[in-house]
């Protein structure tokens, strides 16, 4: 008798084959978008993430940079040898002129003159702020070439007066200004040293400056209030602390726009309000307050 044969005994090659049902394609393409989808949201998160970092390193070490230079400078305010004893612990010293002068809201009308002289053009309201400090300088609170200190430019300073009271006079003066073929404003300073202002630290976008009176009723002397030059009571002679505020921008444009309202995100300025920017840039603001420990003996 002949034995029936089942589709197993049939060599490989003859064995019948079954190709995938449309329902099993259909399946296994969706499954393979959903795939896709979630490693191209995974890849754009990361992008994003990674230049929203990026960004953020950036304005960092540009808002450092700034805040450290101008709180340096602002800490030495009023510094001058003493070189008589006053009453009450107080001392009359080398340098007594004016040494802190602010505008709001606008800058200098002429960076040539004393600091004494100083006067404000008027600009737009929130505008940035410029500052200008003056002290005597020399080879601990400042940086020098053979013993003779630089402002902030790296320029020598030239000796005011006469022995034993001669001195060097650093004045320099801060405000903001875009530079030629910029987008963003860039910190500048004037030092006596030379005539043409220079940029020190890019993507500044805002210069915001308190100043902190002295309650003189008060001892030890003390903060009575922060207020901006035109306040009433403020008093540059009279002023121990200084409160800086810097907004610093991104280089590049590293923001999106809100799908649901197609404006850019808001961020905190200095006065601690949300501000609609205009662009795709990102913008932080970043404060520091700045005691001026050399007004303490004088006031």
């Amino acid at each position: 008798m002949r034995s029936k044969m089942s589709c197993l005994d049939l060599p490989l090659g003859g064995r019948l084959q079954r190709g995938f049902s449309l329902v099993e394609l259909m399946v296994a393409l969706l499954v393979g978008m959903m795939v896709i989808a979630a490693l191209s949201a995974i890849f754009l998160a990361t992008s994003v993430s990674g230049r929203h970092g990026q960004a953020m390193a950036q304005m960092t070490e540009d808002a450092s940079t700034a805040l450290t230079m101008l709180r340096n400078q602002v800490s030495q305010v009023g510094y001058s040898r003493p070189k008589a004893a006053l009453n009450a612990g107080r001392y009359a010293p080398v340098y007594a002129g004016a040494s802190l002068r602010g505008c709001e809201s606008g800058s200098f009308s002429d960076l040539s003159v004393d600091i004494a002289a100083l006067t404000c053009t008027a600009g737009a309201a929130n505008s940035p702020d410029a500052l200008a400090v003056a002290y005597e300088a020399d080879a601990r609170n400042s940086v020098s070439t053979a013993g003779v200190p630089l402002d902030c430019l790296g320029n020598s300073l030239g000796v005011v007066g006469v022995a034993p009271d001669a001195y060097y006079l650093a004045y320099n003066r801060y405000y903001l200004a875009t530079p030629a073929g910029a987008v963003h404003k860039s910190l500048y300073c004037r030092g006596p040293g030379a005539n043409t202002p220079q940029a020190l630290v890019e993507n500044i976008a805002d210069l915001q400056i308190r100043y902190g009176v002295a309650n003189l009723a008060v001892a030890p002397v003390q903060v009575g209030f922060y207020g901006r030059p035109g306040d009433v009571g403020v008093d540059f002679s009279q002023v121990v602390s200084v409160r800086i505020c810097v907004v610093v921008t991104s280089t590049n444009k590293v923001m999106e726009k809100d799908p649901n309202t197609n404006n850019w995100p808001t961020y905190r300025n200095c006065e601690g309000a949300d501000t609609q920017p205009a662009d795709g840039y990102m913008y932080r603001a970043f404060t520091s307050t700045v005691v001026l420990p050399n007004r303490l003996g004088v006031l």
